[in-house]
């Protein structure tokens, strides 16, 4: 059971890392071939997301929206990957101290 649990953990921030990469990777390929640019303080502020970066790329407001959505969440599910490897490692330790 203990290997069980190891092999899960491990198997959860691997297929975390693959979604990540493939997904994020290809939104970011588009954004790049554009030559759209914004940083993460205008991804997070809604009012300088719609006046700094929509404003200045009307045209591709479809793929921006998709990308942020993504971005926010990837960002929830990393919270939950992490909050179940938590959950994981506490079991494993139980199951050590019980024998």
């Amino acid at each position: 059971m203990k290997l069980l649990t190891l092999l899960t953990i491990f198997s959860l921030f691997v297929l975390f890392n693959i979604y990540i990469r493939v997904k994020t990777m290809g939104y970011y390929k588009e954004l790049v071939v554009k030559r759209i640019q914004f940083n993460f303080s205008q991804m997070f502020s809604k009012s300088r997301w719609q006046t700094e970066v929509l404003s200045k790329f009307p045209e591709d407001t479809a793929i921006l929206n998709r990308f942020r959505t993504h971005i926010f969440k990837t960002g929830i599910l990393f919270i939950v990957v992490i909050l179940l490897v938590i959950l994981m490692l506490a079991f494993l330790k139980n199951q050590m101290l019980q024998g």
